[in-house]
């Protein structure tokens, strides 16, 4: 994503605790419709055209960056079962790592970071209430996996990345030095014109 708008306010007054945040798009017009139909709807025939999306961004940020260990933002058992899949582990099976990171890719650990609860969906609540809905929401399934990496966490969309700078302190407390994110896609400060 090419715009002016690099940082919000907020970043710059009260920066978060990851380093920086690649997304692929605005969450606008078709990008939201796919992405709402395909977590919500089932609409997992958009799986192959997220995955894509996902891995453009992916492979923009590995022009500057090497990661060391990968993760995505968990979800918890239940959410899975009422949704039938994870949409975020679907999305990186279709995401070959050797082919942007070449024979070595950093070390993809899916199950890494456990969700201990989800009070309830993020859309539908304010940023304080987001940040204090995701307070100790995470933790880490093993600390030994985190000692002085650079980790790239994965996620759909981040809003006002309460949940994203959650899992970051997470990590940083089991002791990652640096936490990055790649997402689909943000959702603007400020409204498209």
């Amino acid at each position: 994503l090419t715009t002016d708008e690099t940082h919000c306010l907020a970043c710059i007054t009260e920066p978060p605790i990851f380093t920086e945040t690649v997304a692929f798009a605005d969450y606008a017009e078709q990008m939201q419709h796919m992405l709402l139909q395909y977590k919500f709807h089932n609409a997992l025939h958009l799986a192959p055209v997220l995955a894509d999306a996902l891995r453009h961004a992916l492979s923009h940020y590995a022009q500057q960056h090497r990661p060391d260990v990968i993760v995505f933002v968990p979800q918890l058992d239940t959410r899975t079962s009422e949704r039938g899949f994870n949409h975020l582990r679907l999305l990186m099976q279709h995401i070959a790592l050797r082919s942007i990171w070449g024979k070595t890719p950093p070390i993809y650990a899916p199950d890494a970071l456990i969700r201990l609860h989800h009070e309830r969906l993020q859309i539908h609540v304010k940023p304080d209430m987001r940040r204090k809905q995701v307070k100790n929401a995470f933790t880490v399934a093993d600390k030994k996996l985190f000692e002085n990496t650079h980790v790239l966490l994965i996620d759909d969309i981040i809003t006002t990345g309460a949940t994203l700078n959650e899992i970051a302190r997470v990590l940083k407390n089991a002791g990652a030095r640096q936490v990055d994110n790649v997402v689909i896609a943000r959702t603007r400060k400020t409204p498209l014109k």
